[in-house]
This record gives C-alpha cells, sequence and structure tokens, in this order.
C-alpha cells in the first residue's frame, strides 16, 4: 500500500516563490515613476537631435545652430545671409518640452570652456545698440545660443532638464567643443 505524500515538494515551493516575485516585479515595473520615463526619453531626443544636427552638418558643410525658447528647443541653419529653422527633415523639427519640465541652457562658466564662439558673430554688437529699431528686428531673428560647425566643432553648453515638481531629477546634455554631445544623468563634478 502506498503512503501518500502530504505536503509541497521543495521544487513546487520553490516555483510558487519565482512565480510571486516576477508578478511582483510587473507590478512595480508598471507602476513606476511616469515622470522620471518622460525626462529621460525627452533627454535622450533633444541629445540625439544634436548629434544627428551635427552629423548633418560635417556631411553637408552647413552651419547650424540650436536656440532654446522657454521650452522650445529648435535647430537652426545659416543661409549665408540669416538664420532660420532647420526643415529638412522631421527629425530636425522644433521640439516642444512636456510642462513636467524645465529646460535650461548654461554657457557661461562651465568648467570646460573656452572663449564662446558666439562672441565673435557681429549681431552681438547689435545688443549694445540704443537703437530700438535694431533691437526689435533682433527680437524677431531667431539667433542661435550654440554653434554645430561644418567642422564638427561645438560651442561648449550644458543644457538642463529638470522636473519641474521633482528638480533632484535631472538630466545634463553637455557639448564639449566636438561633437557627438553625452547625455548624463547626474552633473559631473568640476
Amino acid at each position: 500500500m502506498k503512503r501518500k505524500q502530504l505536503g509541497f515538494s521543495l521544487i513546487e515551493v520553490l516555483m510558487v516563490l519565482v512565480i510571486i516575485a516576477f508578478s511582483i516585479n510587473l507590478v512595480v515595473y508598471s507602476l513606476g515613476d511616469k515622470d522620471v520615463d518622460v525626462i529621460e526619453h525627452e533627454a535622450l531626443k533633444v541629445q540625439t537631435m544634436i548629434n544627428l544636427a551635427s552629423e548633418y552638418a560635417v556631411l553637408n558643410q552647413l552651419e547650424l545652430g540650436f536656440h532654446l525658447d522657454k521650452n522650445t528647443f529648435e535647430l537652426l541653419i545659416f543661409d549665408g545671409e540669416k538664420w532660420a529653422a532647420l526643415s529638412a527633415d522631421d527629425v530636425f523639427t522644433a521640439h516642444e518640452f512636456s510642462p513636467l519640465i524645465e529646460a535650461e541652457l548654461l554657457l557661461d562658466d562651465l568648467p570646460w570652456s573656452r572663449e564662446n564662439l558666439l562672441e565673435q558673430v557681429d549681431w552681438r554688437s547689435l545688443l549694445d545698440s540704443d537703437d530700438e529699431e535694431s533691437l526689435l528686428e533682433l527680437e524677431k531673428m531667431k539667433i542661435p545660443q550654440v554653434l554645430l560647425l561644418s567642422s564638427g566643432d561645438v560651442s561648449p553648453f550644458e543644457l538642463e532638464l529638470k522636473l519641474v515638481e521633482k528638480p533632484e531629477i535631472d538630466y545634463f546634455i553637455q557639448g564639449e567643443f566636438m561633437a557627438p554631445v553625452a547625455l548624463l544623468a547626474e552633473r559631473p563634478e568640476s
């Protein structure tokens, strides 16, 4: 006569624990912080746009730049006379950041920067002008804050993206003279 086994084998218990752990992991992942996903996605998108634009500038021997106004990031091209929005491809269209994100462009006091390439551009002298008409014309013009040159050079910059509700969560996109630009999850030490 066979004796009936009472209880579960060790394998059966371990399988149940693995299934429970896997289920909990799925629930935690699906309930993850959506805001962090949004800022990470936006930072990666902008970094990719800048790197693609830099490659486009080198391959086509064009002078490009970008401009950050409020929460809109826009790539610009120099046509020989003035700067205009780059519309060569849908990838290069202006990007408006989510309202959850605050973007700030830093150009001064960067630990690796030297004299900014923009200091050599003639339009900077218009800013010191008292001529109101010139200032109004300058405000209408889109002027790049960062240059992406046909030589592969990038004027130094640091673009900080942070969550409005959680400012401790931020990403940095850094350009240090040459493409590609880097994406960092935290500010490097100086």
